[in-house]
């Protein structure tokens, strides 16, 4: 399993902040009798410091970077035994 896969594509960089994105496309699933069924498709973004994702998912790239505009005022730093949000 690779970086994509575990966190998402890159996107952009708010700060030292990470905007990634997780897409799943619409494809059409086969049912057990031979029925055909289709799955839509679907974005998640999330907002990571370095690994760790701090916020998400959000259904959209501008709502993930205001967020992290807003974190990146507030002086957010990722701490693994403090968990702030």
């Amino acid at each position: 399993m690779g970086k994509v896969e575990k966190y998402g594509s890159y996107v952009r960089k708010v700060g030292y902040l990470d905007i990634r994105q997780k897409i799943e496309m619409p494809r059409i699933k086969k049912g057990l009798r031979g029925g055909v069924q289709e799955v839509k498709g679907s974005v998640e973004v999330f907002v990571y410091h370095g690994k760790n994702r701090i916020k998400g998912p959000f259904k959209s790239h501008k709502l993930a970077i205001e967020e992290a505009e807003k974190l990146i005022e507030r002086k957010f730093k990722y701490s693994k035994f403090d968990k702030n949000d």
